[in-house]
């Protein structure tokens, strides 16, 4: 599965977060939440599998880097109410810190979890001449 689109979430006292209804089946047997660059990463089991083998043949990290992000990454299975837990260590680890308000953004291979009031700063660019001439240089076929 690919994901798509954004969606408004809260997350509860509890640390959980309901999954969007169009992500749902992509985790319907558990996935993991880790650490990334400005957002929480949801992978389903497969990809986080692959996303963790290239850090680790990336050359990019050393051992002590990926036992730091393998500290903060999860194993998570929904309950029935498609709910599943974001650690405290893992939402203060974000900049800014994971609190309530929370958007969940297809990034293709994953899901994002952004504070929302982050992703609406980034989502603001989206209107910048700089994304428009990008996607407009795209040779179509």
């Amino acid at each position: 599965m690919e994901f798509y689109d954004q969606f408004e979430h809260n997350i509860d006292d509890k640390g959980r977060l309901v999954l969007p209804a169009a992500y749902r089946a992509a985790f319907a047997n558990g996935g993991y939440a880790t650490i990334r660059a400005g957002y929480v990463g949801l992978y389903p089991q497969g990809e986080w599998e692959r996303e963790r083998r290239r850090m680790a043949d990336s050359g990019r990290f050393t051992q002590r880097d990926l036992q730091r992000i393998l500290a903060l990454t999860s194993p998570f299975t929904p309950d029935a109410q498609y709910r599943i837990n974001l650690g405290a260590k893992l939402r203060e680890a974000i900049e800014p810190n994971l609190a309530r308000e929370v958007t969940v953004v297809g990034s293709g291979t994953h899901a994002g979890v952004y504070d929302r009031a982050a992703w609406a700063a980034i989502e603001t660019g989206v209107d910048d001449a700089p994304l428009v001439d990008k996607i407009a240089s795209l040779e179509w076929l």
